[in-house]
């Protein structure tokens, strides 16, 4: 589940920030083997909704993502489960 590998990342790196494009290089196991740029955007539009993950816009329509810290100790409970 991309979200999963996504927060659990974040987790472990609560300062990373990145684009769709950063997090399927850097962020996810095996970099960007097997995973589309939309099922990224996806589960990270899903983040955002549960106030997980914050976005910030830069640039032409590129947002850079990020751990919402205020929420790491709700994220870490979902992360045990």
């Amino acid at each position: 589940m991309l979200q999963r590998e996504i927060l659990s990342y974040l987790a472990q790196h609560p300062d990373a920030k990145d684009t769709v494009e950063g997090i399927m290089h850097w962020w996810l196991p095996g970099g960007e083997t097997g995973v589309k740029a939309s099922d990224v955007d996806g589960a990270l539009e899903g983040l955002l909704a549960r106030g997980w993950v914050t976005a910030s816009s830069v640039g032409q329509g590129t947002r850079v993502y990020g751990l919402d810290r205020a929420r790491r100790d709700e994220i870490m409970s979902w992360l045990e489960n």
